[in-house]
């Protein structure tokens, strides 16, 4: 199975990402695999591809990467920016059990939180067009407590119904 866990900058999406791993691990014995977006571009050393087109070409590695993972048995957990929605789409498409998380938070939020520093600085992937997920499985926005979110996507892990109906938390 494939979890991908989409937002901007801040969103929450790595912290949301080890909550759910710890919490597969705890109740289902399960090793799932964690892919975040910021430590994959270190371990590719690809810091400096901050591009448009660079950033696609990630998005799909990570995709990639992901379904081999998850061919071989894993719960993969991929947290990412994710701004393109034909990535989206390629994984819902070949992924046998593919989670689209989309963690949606104002600008005001994100300009609060900024952990890296992002707005502040007004670096540039900041300001690249990031294409809100058209059919995310799960939608959470910064007020749905972080237990509650982890609660509703490891429901989908134990059902195995994950990309059939969505179910939004919060109104578009």
């Amino acid at each position: 199975m494939v979890i991908w866990i989409t937002g901007f900058s801040g969103a929450g999406k790595t912290t949301l990402a080890r909550a759910v791993d710890r919490h597969l691990r705890e109740k289902r014995q399960a090793s799932p695999i964690l892919l975040d977006g910021d430590e994959m571009r270190r371990i590719l050393r690809t810091e400096w591809e901050l591009s448009y087109e660079g950033r696609r070409k990630l998005a799909e590695i990570y995709a990639r990467l992901a379904r081999s993972l998850s061919e071989q048995g894993f719960i993969v957990l991929v947290a990412t920016i994710s701004m393109f929605e034909a990535v989206r789409q390629w994984n819902r498409q070949n992924n046998a059990q593919y989670l689209e998380v989309y963690l949606r938070i104002s600008e005001e939020e994100r300009r609060h939180r900024d952990p890296k520093g992002l707005y502040k600085q007004r670096q540039s992937m900041v300001d690249l067009s990031y294409e809100e997920p058209l059919h995310p499985d799960l939608c959470f926005d910064n007020r749905v407590p972080l237990a509650e979110q982890v609660e509703h996507i490891a429901q989908h892990c134990s059902c195995g119904d994950a990309g059939n109906a969505p179910s939004h938390l919060s109104e578009k």
